[in-house]
């Protein structure tokens, strides 16, 4: 209301749309609105627009956004109560804030054009990005990018469809606990290779080559060591040094 009587008389509907805020909040509220604020609005709008002057909160709103009044109505208190749950999340990567994730990201497929769209869209990429960070934490050296976190955290738990990729997700998510358990032999190893094999026949995604690097690193590690008699050390030192890699996850693991 204080920002509405700072309004010179007669401004007409344009010195609405910097209240847009104010007034979507206005909509949203379930509260009594001041008798004023009719008097006010005629005041402002009156001598521009005559018969067609809002005299209501939600009519306001409507003329501010260009949105009609029962669209605003229908949306408004949804938009702003999964802005605020989105806005409350401390962590991003548990199922519940993949859920408010979720919604938030289709609320916005059907949302219109409003300043608490606007705000719901930036507090959702704000926290795609923290999760992209977690979920890259998760599955190092392989990163998640943003625009990926949202479909790569429903496959996690199992409430979305694989991506291209997922195989070297789940190999690099897995690698830390295949090294703790090193030396590999039996069914460890042959689990590990089974997860290089499905990895491998995505070498063209952007984590294959980093996670190929990882894997050369840790290489000694999960592979048991086989003794040699001092004659097989000898020849093994005078072995030449063989540069090039080799061409698969799996072939590491041979």
């Amino acid at each position: 209301m204080q920002s509405l009587r700072a309004l010179p008389r007669g401004a007409g509907p344009g010195a609405l749309r910097d209240l847009t805020t104010l007034l979507e909040a206005a909509v949203d509220a379930d509260d009594d609105v001041d008798l004023c604020f009719r008097d006010e609005l005629i005041r402002v709008l009156g001598p521009v627009m005559g018969e067609d002057t809002p005299v209501t909160v939600e009519d306001a709103a409507a003329c501010a956004t260009g949105v009609d009044a029962k669209v605003l109505v229908a949306m408004l208190p949804t938009l702003r109560a999964v802005l605020a749950q989105v806005r409350g999340l401390k962590v991003c990567f548990t199922r519940e804030a993949v859920g408010v994730l979720s919604r938030a990201e289709a609320l916005l497929q059907t949302a219109p054009v409003l300043r608490t769209r606007e705000e719901l869209e930036a507090a959702l990429t704000t926290l795609c990005a923290r999760l992209a960070a977690e979920l890259s934490l998760l599955h190092a050296p392989v990163p998640i990018m943003a625009g990926e976190a949202l479909p790569t955290a429903r496959w996690l738990f199992g409430d979305g469809p694989p991506l291209r990729g997922t195989a070297v997700l789940e190999l690099a998510r897995g690698l830390d606990d295949f090294c703790r358990r090193a030396p590999l032999a039996g069914p460890d190893l042959e689990a590990l290779r089974a997860l290089a094999r499905r990895a491998d026949a995505e070498r063209d995604t952007p984590g294959w080559p980093l996670l190929l690097e990882r894997l050369r690193t840790v290489r000694p590690r999960l592979l048991p060591q086989k003794s040699l008699s001092p004659l097989e050390r000898s020849l093994a030192g005078a072995a030449p040094r063989v540069t090039l890699g080799p061409p698969s996850l799996e072939a590491l693991l041979r």
